[in-house]
């Protein structure tokens, strides 16, 4: 085998197929042109298959690993299943708060609901914190020719722009949408995934505007801030999951399990209710989902650019708690720009493109109990099938109250099928939502003081009322995993 060129090819190209099924065409067809253009790089193939319960589900998570290998293995892939290597993603992480623990329950809690977007997301900013490599999704091709002569003819075109990388040398490199002008706006530093949470304009902190950062493909060097950048973004994207649950434990709309301590991530129950954030993020049905995914996948970039390359403004005359700021320069310099091309985004200084939207995906990801906007407005709670039993699934699918859809579902349960949810309605005396104020906050309040706040939180572990039905709280475990701190990134 030739060996790998340093400038041209970076030293681990790793990409990730998060599903429940084996792999199609196109995203076969995805390992295929990744090898093409790095043809001399060490690849490999992360997966994340759900393991169901019982034998059937043993041995469909078998099959499936058997087939990743197989199609891994046909192009130069080495297989790796991300759990195995948790303690290595780890690496980064502020072990007073997160710990490999804390990992497999977060991706035990996203392969429960189909959480194949955050698990990627998150993967990538592990990676980064962990090795030198490129961190790539499989809806990439190799650059043809006719988009290369497309992108030359864009009115953003200019030569520094489209620069091969230097792998040799780049210590940083993430996806800027917006040419490399300021296209969003957010509170970088904030323990909170919403771009102005409403305490920081309580305090008087002006949003930045920032550039439109996405993680599809990523490089960052070991020993490096773009280490540095990666392990910060990690405990940002984390941190937003620790304060979503922080707040609704606060509520009662989220339980733990009573024996966990603040490094894991195990709910055994969350109740859909307007007002909870963190059963729409786990929620498929929630239209709310995707835009939270999104500004937690973007937001924690954003953090970690300014944790790791701001440069602190000068009070007088900034105004009262501003984040540092990351020079024009340095954007440019730890950026590569995504140029639209017919729906697709070229990324010329890697020599890929990247085909739009989950066009690449299979298209039978529906989830068989995907609940849809109906229930918007109505509280009810999550119970996780698979933990209550064939029997007690099967009685509840006779339940009146459930909509005939839900039944049919619920029964389908004595056969191997998935069918992670039953939906269980609670009372509520209105059943209207409410708004939870935000903190107050002081005016004046210093970056410095915000930093304190945020490492301060901790994850109250609050025990749920008890309920008449002991077992079916017992069985009302919808996903596997606890958390409960917010997040800084790492101390300079």
């Amino acid at each position: 085998m030739p060996e790998r060129d340093p400038v041209r090819e970076p030293e681990l190209v790793a990409t990730y197929w998060i599903g429940e099924q084996e792999m199609g065409d196109a995203v076969k067809n995805g390992l295929k042109e990744l090898a093409q253009r790095f043809p001399n790089a060490p690849r490999e193939l992360r997966v994340l298959p759900p393991r169901h319960p019982g034998p059937t589900g043993r041995q469909q998570w078998q099959e499936l690993m058997e087939g990743y290998a197989r199609d891994a293995g046909e192009q130069g892939y080495r297989l790796v299943h991300l759990p195995d290597i948790a303690d290595k993603l780890a690496h980064g992480l502020d072990r007073t708060k997160y710990t490999s623990d804390t990992l497999k329950d977060i991706y035990g809690m996203e392969a429960a609901n189909a959480g194949h977007i955050s698990t990627k997301d998150l993967s990538f900013y592990l990676g980064m914190g962990a090795e030198t490599g490129l961190h790539v999704d499989l809806s990439h091709h190799h650059m043809r020719d006719s988009e290369w002569e497309a992108v030359q003819r864009s009115p953003n075109f200019n030569p520094a722009a489209v620069a091969p990388i230097d792998f040799s040398t780049a210590e940083l490199k993430i996806v800027d949408l917006s040419h490399g002008e300021d296209a969003l706006i957010r509170n970088p530093l904030s323990s909170e995934y919403q771009s102005t949470p409403e305490r920081f304009d309580a305090a008087g902190i002006e949003p930045e505007y920032v550039r439109h950062l996405d993680a599809f493909a990523v490089y960052a060097r070991e020993g490096t801030r773009g280490q540095q950048f990666g392990q910060a973004a990690a405990n940002q994207y984390i941190g937003y999951l620790a304060k979503m649950a922080q707040d609704e434990v606060s509520k009662q709309n989220v339980a733990f399990r009573d024996q966990d301590g603040h490094t894991r991530f195990r709910p055994t129950r969350i109740t859909l209710t307007n007002d909870n954030l963190l059963a729409a993020k786990y929620n498929p049905g929630d239209p709310r989902r995707e835009d939270i995914i999104g500004r937690m996948n973007i937001n924690a970039a954003i953090d970690a650019a300014h944790l790791v390359y701001g440069r602190p403004r000068t009070p007088d005359s900034q105004g009262p708690g501003r984040a540092p700021r990351v020079d024009p320069q340095v954007w440019d310099a730890i950026t590569m720009q995504a140029f639209e091309v017919n729906g697709a985004r070229v990324l010329p200084q890697l020599g890929l493109t990247k085909v739009s939207q989950n066009s690449w995906r299979s298209s039978d990801q529906r989830d068989p109990m995907d609940l849809g906007k109906t229930l918007a407005g109505d509280k009810v709670t999550l119970v996780q099938a698979t933990n209550m039993g064939v029997a007690e699934a099967a009685r509840a699918a006779s339940n009146p109250g459930l909509s005939a859809a839900s039944r049919a579902e619920l029964k389908k349960l004595s056969e191997p099928s998935r069918i992670p949810y039953e939906v269980r309605y609670s009372s509520s005396a209105d059943n209207s939502p409410r708004r939870t104020p935000s903190p107050a906050g002081e005016k004046g309040m210093s970056v410095e003081q915000l930093r304190q706040d945020v490492a301060n939180m901790s994850m109250p572990r609050t025990p749920s009322p008890e309920r008449p039905n002991a077992s079916a709280n017992v069985a009302a475990q919808p996903t596997h995993q606890p958390v409960k701190r917010s997040a800084t990134g790492p101390r300079r």
